[in-house]
């Protein structure tokens, strides 16, 4: 049974190699390592299963030196943001094998249109997840205060982008003055995801003393802001009890987190400027409420004084008015009380004459002189005959004297 020994293998696999691959060719992989030694690169590349981390293929390559400096000429600043760990990449690679140091891929160029199209897709999907879990729009809905003081700035200290924030809002033309704690993370790298969730954590545990937060950096490549279209991010982002302002410095590109952030600036200089505007816009309200109180007052005043002087006016005219009204009343009520008066004492007149009349009738020495009698026993008047005793003395009063008369027992 023949064999072989494992140089002849590998030396045999070498032929068929650069038999099969006499030039490079472009292949797509996922950067999992990159180390530089003098100017040379030295990478690994994986293939990782459709949605899954799970390993499938792996190699690794070398970028020399004059060809890192023809790509750096060609990229400019694309070529950093490339050669990360984690960017999906497509290079043109040479294919070698070594009897003794294995398969190696020489890269020779490298496509960043690939590298940001993958990044657009994933960019995609979050987004896309994200409005299925109606996390989205969540922190658009949270209420900014009327005036941000307190700034929670997630930034790297010695970052531009920072110094540029922090003098900005100290020197602002309205005078105005902000308070701003940092919480320091790195904003490019493999390690943003684990440093901006961490110090968005270590916010929302102090939430009760900020107004607002605010992450920035300076500007960058399209490439050094992959790190921002980052799903657990921009969750974090979503779940936030305070409102979130984004300036992450691209001018035209809007990352996962400038979507999901309640607003996004260009540049930190611009999150600066729309802070104080935003303060200045509440200062401009307070002075237009002013102002139109102080007006409505004014006119109150207005009014009152006219109201005033027309009371003034009006009682200059009003008592003589009103003795003349009164005296016309007294002079009416005089003449009504007259005729009243008159009235009643010709009528209780009349009646008194009716009365005197009706005495003088009832006068006995006027009734006796018509012809009648009055009957009396002693101090009585007899007005019944069965009233007369017999054998009893009576007195018959007559208009001109008296008769004394008995009743005999005969009749």
């Amino acid at each position: 049974m023949s064999s072989y020994t494992l140089f002849e293998l590998n030396e045999y696999i070498k032929r068929v190699i650069a038999l099969n691959f006499q030039e490079p060719v472009w292949i797509e992989c996922e950067i999992s390592q990159v180390k530089e030694s003098r100017g040379n690169f030295y990478l690994d590349f994986v293939q990782k299963k459709e949605d899954s981390d799970e390993v499938v293929a792996q190699s690794s390559g070398y970028l020399w030196y004059k060809s890192a400096l023809f790509l750096k000429k060609k990229l400019g600043d694309l070529f950093a943001a490339l050669l990360k760990d984690g960017t999906a990449v497509k290079i043109k690679v040479y294919i070698e094998f070594h009897e003794r140091y294995g398969l190696k891929l020489n890269i020779e160029d490298i496509d960043p249109s690939f590298t940001i199209g993958q990044l657009e897709m994933l960019r995609q999907k979050i987004i896309q997840r994200l409005k299925e879990e109606g996390k989205l729009d969540s922190n658009k809905l949270i209420t900014i205060p009327s005036v941000v003081q307190k700034i929670a700035v997630i930034s790297s200290e010695t970052a531009a982008g920072y110094i540029d924030f922090v003098q900005q809002i100290q020197q602002n033309i309205y005078d105005y003055q902000f308070t701003h704690t940092l919480f320091s993370a790195a904003l490019q790298g493999s390690n943003t995801e684990k440093e901006v969730t961490a110090a968005l954590m270590n916010i929302y545990e102090r939430a009760d003393e900020f107004d607002i937060i605010v992450i920035i950096r300076g500007g960058g490549s399209k490439l050094d802001l992959a790190g921002f279209d980052n799903y657990l991010i921009a969750h974090t982002i979503s779940v936030s009890p305070l409102p979130v302002i984004a300036g992450i410095g691209h001018e035209i590109d809007l990352t996962v987190t400038d979507i999901v952030s309640y607003f996004s600036a260009k540049t930190p200089t611009a999150v600066a400027a729309w802070l104080i505007d935003h303060n200045a816009g509440f200062e401009s309200k307070i002075s237009d409420k002013a102002s139109q109180i102080l007006q409505s007052a004014q006119q109150i005043v207005r009014n009152h004084i006219l109201f005033v002087n027309q009371m003034i006016s009006g009682l200059a005219v009003l008592p003589s008015e009103i003795i003349s009204r009164n005296a016309m009343f007294l002079e009416n009520q005089m003449s009504k009380l007259a005729f009243f008066a008159e009235s009643k004492i010709r009528s209780h007149k009349d009646k008194l004459t009716l009365i005197e009349k009706t005495i003088e009738l009832s006068d006995p020495e006027n009734i006796l002189k018509k012809g009648y009698t009055l009957v009396r026993h002693g101090n009585n008047i007899i007005t019944k005959a069965s009233e007369i005793l017999d054998d009893t003395r009576y007195v018959i009063v007559f208009s001109d004297g008296n008769v004394s008369v008995k009743k005999d027992k005969n009749g």
